[in-house]
Order: C-alpha cells, then structure tokens, then sequence
C-alpha cells in the first residue's frame, strides 16, 4: 500500500511537472489550491479554492495535487496557527505595566473570572484566526516565488529524476 502511495504521488509530481503552462499559472494554481488549509473549510474548501483558481486563472491540477497535500497535514497547519496567533497576540497585544488595564484588576476582578474555565478558552479563537491570516498571507507569498522559481530553475532536471528511478512512473503503475 505504501509502495502504491509513493508511485501516485511520483506519478502526479511527474504530471505537475510536464503541465506545459507558464511558471506563474503552475505556481498560483499550488499557492491557491493549498490557501484554504490554513482555514478550517472542511468539505467547501476545495471547492472555494477550484473557483479562486478558475477566477485567478491559476493550474487546476495544481490545485488539485497541493488541496490534497495541505488535507492531509491540515492539523499541523492549525497548531502552527495557533501558536503564530499566540505569539502575536503576546508580543502586540501585552498592555504595558502601568496601563489601567491593570489597576482595575486590582480593584475588581475582571468579568471573565466569573465565567469560570470558559474564559480560558476566550483568547484561543483569536489567536487562531490571528495566526491563520498571518501563515496564509506569509506561506502564500512565500510558497509562490519557491514554486516559480523550483519550476523556472529545475522543471527539466526534475522531470528526468523522477522519470530515471526505477522502472519510471508509468511502466510502475500500469505493472500494479
């Protein structure tokens, strides 16, 4: 089974690379099919990101190939918000020591302290919706200029690797 996962995904590595569109077109289908993981879309996501694609003019099989990537390591895509949220929020939103945020602690205790445990999970919501904005603005532009530039550079290179290892993908494949 893990055989047969690995000569798909050699196989479809082998098709985004042949997929004679320019660097640009290839590159924006990936950033936009795999914007949506960064987002907790569940069943529209892929669809949400088809339309971007379409609309954007990006490579559908792009996006296709990068939406499955970015589903199945969707949960450490949300940690990784949760925890850029997190550092934001304490390195922004930190009241200074001598703010009066402070003094009316002291004098009385905040509302939320009323609420018991569910005031703990008040601040999880923004951290996460924080760091998502944040990872997906990053990412995408980050992940845009390395897959035109891997796909400028190395198209040709890479084309022939895969192809050389072993029996090559399609004599792989059509054998199993």
């Amino acid at each position: 089974m893990r055989t047969k996962m690995l000569r798909k995904f050699k196989y479809y590595c082998l098709r985004l690379l042949r997929i004679k569109k320019s660097d640009h077109v290839v590159a924006l289908g990936s950033v936009l099919g795999f914007l949506h993981c960064w987002f907790p879309t569940f069943i529209v996501g892929l669809p949400i990101s088809l339309l971007l694609t379409r609309l954007l003019r990006g490579n559908l099989a792009a996006c296709v190939i990068f939406s499955t990537i970015g589903s199945i390591t969707w949960p450490g895509l949300f940690y990784l918000n949760y925890k850029v949220g997190f550092w934001l929020n304490r390195l922004v939103g930190a009241p200074a020591a001598d703010h009066p945020a402070h003094a009316a602690n002291a004098v009385a205790p905040p509302l939320t302290h009323k609420a018991g445990h569910f005031a703990s999970f008040g601040h999880l919501g923004m951290n996460f919706l924080i760091g998502s904005i944040v990872n997906s603005i990053v990412f995408s532009l980050l992940g845009y200029f390395v897959i035109r530039f891997i796909l400028g550079r190395y198209r040709p290179t890479l084309v022939s690797k895969l192809k050389s290892q072993g029996k090559g993908v399609r004599g792989s494949l059509s054998a199993g």
